[in-house]
């Protein structure tokens, strides 16, 4: 089988600056981090792991001009991911901060940069094909620049490529015109099994969570919803699947859960875009993302070549 087109991530990337701490303070207190660490993160993570299953893969964000841009654009450069977005000349890139506490999730604070002023002019030429699948990020829904452009772009050109959307842990802050135009146009539906409860309001699991989540946002018969559940894989329905299906994950021994759901977005998109049907994308999802959390660090996806699922279908 040929590859049938490219993924093109919108997704937003910036530089994270990961702090380990004990325990969290309290408001006015401090605490003393045991270490820390500075890589580029947010949407490196999805074009990354595209990229290393080895299809065509396109950056078209903003990238600031300071240090920070700087990183961002010797790691895309370093992956062989192509730059289709422009370097903005007053702004650097933004970063996020993410506190590790040992055995909990991270806690974030992002502060926006350059990618968050992403203007229609500089989607002009990007000139996406019906092979492509496009990339979006909560994050660059809520943006003040950012978001109009992006709907605005994906109500030119949704019809065409599929459109992958991870809304993020800030689901439920996306405003609530932004979500109903990315939509309408929506082919699939990424979230964590905590975002997905955020969305349903309630505690349903399975079916009914898919259900809830379907209902509540509006989506599509045709638009699929991926519900990533760690170490239980994941389960999704609509499009072209016929009702609950389950994709189990590999049993691993997990030592940093950053960048997982990243690196699940962006080999299910590679797979997707190379015309893989979505039972074979979303196993090879998993297989990568379980691969990822065995490894310290966020940008963890493994190459195509340290994968079981590594044929071309």
């Amino acid at each position: 089988m040929t590859r049938a087109g490219r993924v093109i991530s919108l997704e937003s990337i910036i530089v994270d600056l990961r702090v380990d701490v004990p325990e969290l303070p309290r408001i006015g207190g401090d605490v003393i981090a045991s270490g820390s660490r500075v890589q580029v993160g947010g949407g490196f993570n999805v074009v990354a792991a595209a990229a290393r299953q080895g299809v065509p893969t396109v950056y078209a964000g903003r990238i600031g001009s300071g240090p920070y841009g700087r990183l961002v654009a010797e790691a895309l450069t370093g992956e062989g991911v192509t730059v289709g977005g422009p370097t903005d000349p007053d702004e650097d890139s933004g970063y996020c901060v993410a506190f590790h506490v040992p055995g909990s999730d991270p806690t974030y604070v992002t502060v926006p940069g350059a990618e968050g002023r992403l203007r229609p002019e500089d989607l002009a030429g990007l000139g996406p094909g019906a092979g492509d699948v496009l990339c979006v990020s909560g994050y660059d829904l809520m943006y003040e620049v950012s978001g109009p452009t992006i709907t605005g772009w994906l109500g030119d050109h949704g019809a065409g490529p599929r459109v992958v959307l991870d809304p993020g842990p800030l689901v439920l802050d996306i405003p609530t015109p932004a979500m109903g135009a990315a939509v309408g146009v929506l082919d699939v539906l990424t979230l964590s099994a905590r975002e997905a409860l955020l969305v349903a309001g309630a505690e349903p699991s399975g079916g009914e969570l898919h259900h809830s989540v379907r209902r509540r946002l509006g989506l599509r018969d045709a638009t699929v919803l991926v519900i990533r559940a760690g170490d239980e894989g994941c389960t999704a329905t609509g499009g072209e699947l016929r009702g609950l299906v389950p994709v189990p994950a590999d049993v691993v021994d997990a030592v940093d859960v950053t960048g997982a759901g990243d690196t699940h977005t962006g080999v299910l998109a590679a797979r997707l875009a190379e015309g893989s049907d979505f039972g074979r994308a979303l196993t090879a999802a998993n297989e990568a993302a379980a691969l990822s959390v065995t490894v310290r660090g966020p940008a963890t996806a493994p190459a195509r070549s340290d994968m079981r699922n590594a044929a071309i279908d």
